[in-house]
C-alpha cells in the first residue's frame, strides 16, 4: 500500500516540476536563442524542439525510475524514497539547465561565425 501511495505522489510531484520548469525555460529561453540566431521563425522552431526533447528526456526518466522503489513499509521510508528520487530529478534538471546555458554562451561568443554558416 505504501508503494502505491509513493508512486502516485512521485509521479504527481515529478510531473509538476517537469512541467513548470519546462514552461519557464521555454518562455525565457526563446529570447536567448533569438539573440543568438536573430531569426524569429528559426528561434521559435529550435525553442519548440528543445522543449519536446526536454519533456521526452524528463518524462522518460520519471517513468524509468518509478519502478525502482524498494518495498516501503513505513511512512518514514516513503518520505526518504520521495526525497531521494525527487532530489535526483531536481539535480538533473539543474545540470541540464547549466549545460544549456554554457552551450548558449559559447555559441553567442561565436555568433557571427554561426550566422555566416546558416546564411550560406
Amino acid at each position: 500500500m505504501y508503494n502505491l501511495i509513493t508512486y502516485t505522489i512521485y509521479l504527481a510531484i515529478g510531473a509538476i516540476i517537469i512541467f513548470l520548469v519546462g514552461r519557464n525555460l521555454h518562455k525565457n529561453g526563446y529570447y536567448l536563442i533569438l539573440n543568438l540566431f536573430e531569426n524569429e521563425l528559426f528561434s521559435t522552431t529550435i525553442n519548440n524542439l528543445l522543449l519536446v526533447g526536454y519533456y521526452l528526456v524528463n518524462i522518460g526518466y520519471l517513468a524509468i525510475t518509478v519502478v525502482k522503489f524498494d518495498q516501503l513499509h513505513s511512512l518514514e521510508l516513503v518520505l526518504i524514497a520521495l526525497a531521494d528520487k525527487i532530489g535526483v530529478i531536481i539535480l538533473i534538471l539543474g545540470i541540464l539547465h547549466f549545460n544549456n546555458i554554457i552551450i548558449l554562451t559559447t555559441l553567442s561568443a561565436r555568433k557571427q561565425q554561426i550566422i555566416k554558416l546558416f546564411n550560406n
